[in-house]
């Protein structure tokens, strides 16, 4: 999510809305990524208040935001935005972010198959998809390369073999280098299927990243996203991270 209530609540102050409305707008950016939290009336009056405004009547605002049509009430005196009124606030409060949410696809990469492995892996592969949904395909490859190699040095560290992935500096090598070792390696057993896989990806993932003459294009992204997938389940499994 972009920002603070703080900062959301600034940048508001060039509409004509009146302190109930801000409560709506606040209870809208709670919700950005997970719509049904609910926000307590004091949380959000003290939030207008830490923006600048004048005190808050708690009660009158909880009043006014359980007669409004666009909210629901929750527990502990906490409200949250009806899921069938979202589309109407984003229409009128997304254009104030400065960065808007990314949408959650399953495009390149299922989701799910990620849950609860490392966060920043989560978020590598929402990247992906986010950006092959954007016709950013250039930007699609070089965060897959990014996934794959995490993959590959997450197998290493959970089996103990991390120092076979380094350079003499003590850095980890680049892919190539990731699967050099990798094709060669004897000590546990990667699919074929899953090697041809990351070898089909680092001749894409290398003109995109080394051909200054090379733009990647849908259908390049289409031909290796299937062997990618097996390639990343694979690693996924080896890195105990399934």
């Amino acid at each position: 999510m972009e920002g603070s209530p703080r900062e959301f609540l600034t940048v508001l102050r060039k509409l004509d809305i009146n302190n109930t409305e801000r409560g709506i707008a606040l209870l809208w950016w709670h919700g950005l990524k997970d719509h049904s939290i609910g926000v307590p009336t004091k949380q959000l009056c003290l939030e207008i208040e830490q923006a600048g405004y004048a005190k808050q009547n708690v009660t009158r605002m909880a009043e006014n935001l359980a007669k409004d049509p666009r909210t629901t009430k929750g527990t502990n005196g906490s409200f949250r935005i009806k899921i069938t009124t979202r589309e109407r606030l984003n229409q009128s409060y997304l254009q104030h972010l400065r960065q808007h949410p990314i949408e959650e696809s399953d495009s390149i990469l299922p989701t799910n198959l990620f849950t609860n492995t490392r966060g920043y892996i989560e978020k590598v592969v929402l990247q992906i998809n986010a950006s092959y949904d954007s016709g950013l395909y250039d930007c699609c490859t070089v965060m897959c390369r990014r996934l794959l190699e995490t993959l590959i040095i997450e197998v290493y560290e959970a089996k103990g073999f991390a120092d076979d992935l380094k350079g003499s500096d003590g850095h980890y090598k680049m892919f190539s280098g990731l699967l050099a070792q990798l094709e060669k390696e004897k000590r546990f057993n990667l699919s074929r299927n899953s090697l041809e896989g990351l070898k089909n990806f680092k001749r894409l993932g290398d003109e995109s990243a080394h051909n200054r003459r090379f733009n990647a294009r849908k259908e390049d992204i289409d031909r290796i996203r299937d062997g990618m997938r097996v390639a990343a389940e694979d690693l996924l499994h080896l890195a105990n991270l399934a």
